[in-house]
């Protein structure tokens, strides 16, 4: 889905999470909804751009300026970077449900580099 967009980009930061069940779903479902295919959301930074998809959609797709610019703040789930126009731009990333080891791995990339 979005591998042609960051061919030939070096991948910094790649997560991968399973959506979460809809509950009209649950409710139509059951426990069996629990034993169905979920999608998978992404949470990706290359040395060019982040991606961002849920349910195998691309929700945010942008290009930064620079890397060492780019912060995340845990507590809020907010990535605060700056687009190619030197704009400031902040993304949630509350909606990817992200356990504790991938704060502290994002944490690690972002200031690894």
């Amino acid at each position: 889905m979005f591998q042609k967009l960051i061919s030939g980009e070096k991948v910094i930061v790649k997560i991968k999470t399973k959506s979460d069940i809809a509950f009209w779903q649950y409710q139509l479902l059951g426990v069996l909804s629990l034993f169905t295919e979920r999608r998978n959301n992404f949470f990706i930074i290359t040395d060019k751009r982040i991606i961002i998809t849920q349910k195998d959609s691309i929700k945010h797709n942008i290009e930064y300026n620079d890397f060492y610019k780019i912060s995340f703040n845990s507590k809020s789930d907010v990535l605060t970077f700056f687009t190619l126009n030197n704009e400031e731009k902040k993304v949630s990333l509350t909606d990817l449900k992200l356990e504790y080891d991938d704060y502290q791995y994002i944490k690690h990339q972002l200031h690894a580099e």
